[in-house]
């Protein structure tokens, strides 16, 4: 009885060790989140762990988030999109000077810049696909054209006027207390969700990004999935345009510098929890809100703005080099 006894307990303490290492490798971002949120509450008691502090952080860091969400596809397939913020960035001039200046209707001007982010996708899935051009290369090189194009169209200056009531409740409404962008980001996240882990493209996708010889062994299209995962990309930084001008009620030719970035580190830092080694929707979530969380908190105890950079770009380090050890270790498992 004493030797079942003695050999039974490792066994449990091994049990209990191996499952404490899941939830910590799973979830251990999440806690970090939670415990930054709890420091800067004790810090600003008054002021940080506020409803309206909290809906005001979701909100800030919505347009980050659906660009985040934008470039998930384009990761998980293997690839970088270098372009997808400067096609925001001409969505979003483009968006406002066409109603305020051409006086084109708000619906028929969202078409368009949706349409301006198609565009962009299919045209760097071209470049990459057909003209075998490295993601890298072709995403910057798209940017810069397209980020030429912002400030030839705009003067180089803020563009704005006198735009329809609706086009400013596409998000400056709380529908249920809640912001629209808050909605959009919810939406997104859903779909994209279902698309990747629920759907045949889906698999293809991870398929592609995990072997690309093994998958065209299989008979998945390569091209096909990287066409998807672009077009996301383009029609999202389109959305986010539209969505960022509705907010701001005009359009920055260089919004563009702000949004590269975070929206990288928040989907790297998605990729070390919930599904470590895997860039995953819920994850790339809390990643972002990470940062808007660290952000606030910053503000709050009045740090310079250039704190808020070391900030965002020491996680967006942190993030690759936790998210590739995730994945030689996640590798390693199988």
């Amino acid at each position: 009885m004493n030797t079942i006894a003695t050999k039974s307990a490792p066994a449990k303490r091994s049990g209990l060790a191996s499952a404490l290492d899941a939830a910590v490798s799973n979830y251990g971002l999440v806690i970090v989140v939670l415990i930054m949120i709890g420091v800067f509450a004790i810090l600003k008691p008054d002021t940080y762990l506020t409803v309206d502090n909290l809906l005001s952080i979701a909100t800030s860091q919505a347009i980050v988030a659906l660009l985040s969400l934008s470039i998930l596809g384009v990761l998980i397939v293997g690839e970088f999109d270098l372009s997808f913020a400067s096609i925001l960035g001409l969505s979003q001039v483009m968006v406002i000077g066409l109603m305020a200046n051409s006086g084109w209707s708000w619906p028929v001007s969202c078409l368009a810049v949706l349409a301006l982010g198609l565009a962009g996708g299919l045209l760097n899935a071209f470049l990459i696909v057909r003209m075998h051009i490295s993601s890298f290369v072709a995403t910057m090189g798209l940017s810069t054209v397209v980020g030429g194009l912002a400030v030839g169209y705009s003067g180089g200056m803020v563009v704005t006027g006198v735009l329809p009531d609706a086009f400013y409740n596409l998000a400056q409404v709380n529908p249920l207390g809640i912001a629209m962008p808050i909605w959009y980001v919810a939406i997104a996240s859903i779909l994209l969700y279902i698309l990747f882990e629920y759907t045949s493209t889906g698999r293809h996708m991870r398929a592609v990004g995990g072997n690309r010889a093994a998958a065209r062994l299989a008979g998945i299209s390569i091209g096909r999935a990287l066409t998807v995962a672009f077009v996301i990309a383009g029609v999202l930084a389109g959305l986010s345009a539209i969505i960022s001008g509705s907010q701001l009620g005009s359009g920055q030719p260089l919004a563009a510098a702000g949004y590269l970035l975070p929206a990288y580190a928040g989907a790297f830092l998605g990729a070390t929890t919930i599904t470590p080694g895997r860039f995953n929707v819920w994850g790339t979530l809390v990643g972002v809100y990470l940062l808007g969380a660290g952000v606030s908190g910053l503000q709050q105890l009045g740090f310079a703005p250039w704190v808020q950079d070391l900030f965002n770009g020491g996680m967006l380090l942190l993030a690759v080099a936790l998210s590739g050890y995730l994945t030689r270790i996640r590798g390693g498992r199988k």
